[in-house]
């Protein structure tokens, strides 16, 4: 019966690998790797021969329905791979698992190891609720954008992932546009060389900057939102009519209520409304007559 194993693999200590991923990766008939140059050192350091196909970011949109045909037609049981961690998350792998989902494919979760779950697990916020954004935008003004939409959404604790030389970068607009942040910042996460920094954003971005080894290694963020203001709501414009007309509702005479609009709308306005709203009252009083 075809099945397909989505499989986690060590994001860096192969020491992470459970005997359950040993076995599906020696069991299963055929490998989806995301590189399989990176798949192939670690079948080789489990002393295992598979057969391999590649299925990345760029074919896997075209090659998902022709692979899940293949397992159904040859009855294969195929194990999804990328190159550490889990697939599907920030990784290729989630147009395979649709459709095989699709195409009536048992679908089996091969558990392990995750930069998110380990970067939250050693963060000390509050995790009760968290959101993973993965690679936020490149360009300044989308990423600020994104970063307001994210506080704006109310997320008390965001994950982040970023590259070793954009790092800097991001955390210079996190620090400008969450003030009060916390946040963690993990390098190389389980790997020989991984660091942890945790505190202030501002005290977490000075350590980064005075790092010479700041753009080696892969990086993984947490931000604490707890503590950053929520933005205010914008205030709706209320034209000129309407100031004329809550003025008249609290007692004002029509002249009365639209010398008061002009405290707040240039006097053209206020005149074009203070026509229009004579004109309602007229067409009003009329009809009540």
């Amino acid at each position: 019966m075809a099945r397909l194993y989505v499989v986690a693999t060590p994001i860096g200590n192969l020491s992470d690998m459970s005997d359950r991923v040993r076995e599906t990766l020696a069991e299963c008939d055929l490998i989806a790797a995301e590189d399989t140059r990176v798949t192939m050192k670690l079948l080789n350091v489990l002393g295992i021969s598979k057969p391999m196909t590649s299925c990345h970011q760029h074919n896997e949109v075209g090659k998902a329905q022709g692979l899940v045909e293949r397992m159904i037609r040859e009855d294969l049981k195929v194990a999804l791979t990328c190159d550490a961690g889990t697939p599907g998350i920030s990784d290729p792998g989630g147009p395979v698992v649709e459709a095989a989902w699709e195409n009536g494919v048992e679908v089996v979760p091969v558990c392990g190891p995750s930069a998110v779950v380990t970067a939250l697990s050693a963060s000390g916020f509050d995790t009760r609720e968290f959101a993973f954004y993965g690679f936020l935008p490149r360009e300044k003004k989308e990423l600020r954008d994104k970063l307001e939409a994210i506080l704006r959404a109310g997320v008390p604790v965001a994950v982040l992932y970023e590259s070793p030389h954009r790092v800097v970068k991001l955390v210079e607009e996190i620090v400008s546009a969450l003030p009060g942040v916390r946040m963690l910042v993990c390098c190389d996460l389980t790997k020989r060389y991984e660091k942890l920094l945790r505190g202030e954003g501002e005290a977490v971005l000075r350590a980064l900057r005075e790092n010479p080894n700041v753009e080696k290694g892969e990086y993984c963020l947490v931000l604490d939102l707890h503590q950053v203001p929520q933005p205010q709501a914008p205030q709706a414009d209320i034209g000129a009519s309407e100031l004329i007309l809550q003025r008249m509702m609290e007692g004002e005479s029509l002249d009365q209520a639209a010398r008061s609009a002009m405290d707040q709308c240039s006097r053209n306005e206020v005149y074009r409304a203070k026509l229009k709203v004579r004109t309602f009252l007229e067409r009003y009083l009329e009809e009540e007559e």
